[in-house]
């Protein structure tokens, strides 16, 4: 991810959608589980191209799913390594 002051809100979703398919594929969870976790597939699957910006209950539900705090929802590939919630 970038700083955020210097991107646009479509940049920023979209650096969003790249950590959430990140973190799903760490814990390798293809886009269809996770309805498991209250998350219809055609959602999830906007969440990660960046078409979607995701309410706060949204990010409760992705932070649940990844086993992440809601706060690591948001780290960054130079931020500290991510601690479970």
């Amino acid at each position: 991810m970038t700083r955020a002051s210097s991107m646009t809100p479509e940049h920023l979703l979209q650096d969003f959608g790249n950590r959430l398919r990140y973190l799903r594929k760490a814990r390798k969870l293809r886009q269809l589980d996770m309805d498991d976790f209250g998350l219809s597939y055609k959602y999830y699957q906007r969440l990660e191209s960046g078409h979607v910006n995701p309410t706060l209950l949204t990010l409760h539900k992705l932070a649940s799913a990844f086993e992440v705090s809601v706060h690591d929802l948001f780290r960054t590939e130079q931020d500290p390594n991510p601690q479970a919630s």
